[in-house]
């Protein structure tokens, strides 16, 4: 009977420590040491498994992990965990779909750490609820195979009631000169809140310039994602022929909430001075100034008109070069003409010798 108790306690402590050879190496060695997560400007720091990220993220925010990942190895079991890799997924954030960030690839001695940052912008579209987040890091060892450690937090996301965001606004073109007309603005108003909204006014204005335009876009449901949750629409002006040359701001503006709220963007439209070319043939009128100007003045005392040439100044920094009469389109008609008329004396000469003789 002793005999059996003894067999029995000695299966009974290989069963255990071999449960405890299992447990180890099923157990990971990597672990997140630590996890902070930035919300638009706020921080919530030492964050654990399961918990719900302090501050409330909104629309078009960026949500910021900056997740520190631990090996458990100890020196003297001297494992290397390679190509450990952080990844973090928000599941259903955009428009029903996951988003999902990962980190590049690093090793990690035995009891060291490594942090890591990954970040994701909220879109502006977007559901207000509570959403999960789970954190994974990965890596792999020579002899203790796969490494993992897992984390799971909530992000709420809020709305404000009543809120229009302008998405899109574009000039083309943004700089005019001397074409004036037609300059089209695009804009795009999108209702990222969590009301209706009913009777939205559009404005496009420059009072420098003489514009002031105004426009319905009717209701915009608080639908994300819908295009009755949106305006898009582009309008027309003219910049009036006499604007100086500047900077001018266009103002687009969204009233909505019954004219108490606005959403407002201004956009630079630049106007440069009309550089006008008077054509004389193929000339523009900077070289007109090349050549020689006449100018014709009445004389006080006899009453006749005077004409006076006057030779074009060049510009300061610049060096004049006369061409020579020789080499001038003047001379070579002159010596053309002196050639045809000597051939004519020399025909005229000849004919008359001829007479002479008979």
């Amino acid at each position: 009977m002793v005999k059996i108790r003894i067999r029995y306690l000695v299966l009974s402590f290989i069963i255990l420590i071999f449960m405890a050879s299992v447990a180890y190496a099923q157990t990971t060695h990597l672990s997140f040491s630590d996890v902070d997560v930035k919300v638009g400007s706020k921080t919530s720091k030492n964050l654990r498994d399961g918990s719900t990220i302090n501050d409330e993220a909104e629309p078009g925010d960026t949500v910021e992990f900056r997740i520190e990942v631990k090996s458990n190895f100890t020196s003297t079991e001297d494992v290397e965990i390679e190509d450990v890799t952080v990844e973090v997924t928000i599941e259903e954030l955009d428009d029903g779909d996951d988003v999902d960030e990962e980190s590049s690839e690093f090793d990690l001695d035995a009891g060291d750490d490594k942090r890591v940052t990954l970040k994701f912008q909220v879109p502006i579209e977007v559901d207000e609820d509570t959403f999960n987040v789970e954190i994974n890091a990965e890596g792999d060892t020579d002899n203790n195979g796969t490494q993992k450690a897992t984390m799971k937090l909530k992000l709420e996301v809020e709305k404000e009631s009543h809120l229009l965001k302008i998405t899109r606004k574009t000039l083309s073109p943004a700089e005019v000169s001397c074409n004036r007309k037609n300059v089209q603005l695009g804009a795009t108003v999108v209702n990222i809140g969590n009301e209706d909204e009913e009777d939205v006014k559009i404005q496009v204005e420059s009072p420098e310039l003489g514009i002031d335009l105004k426009d319905s876009a009717g209701e915009l449901e608080a639908e994300p994602n819908e295009e009755t949750s949106r305006f898009s629409k582009a309008y027309s002006f003219n910049v009036p022929n006499d604007a100086e040359s500047s900077s001018y701001p266009v103002i687009l503006r969204a009233l909505y909430d019954d004219d108490r709220r606005k959403a407002e963007e201004t956009l630079t439209l630049t106007v440069s001075d009309c550089a006008t070319l008077k054509q004389t043939g193929t000339r523009s009128v900077e070289e007109e100034t090349e050549e020689e100007v006449e100018l014709i003045t009445p004389s006080p005392t006899t009453g006749r008109t005077t004409a006076t040439v006057v030779q074009p100044t060049a510009p300061a920094g610049t060096t004049v070069t006369e061409e020579s009469f020789l080499k001038s389109n003047a001379f070579v008609v002159g010596i053309i003409i002196a050639e045809v008329v000597a051939v004519i004396v020399g025909i005229v000469l000849v004919i008359s010798l001829f007479r002479r003789r008979g």
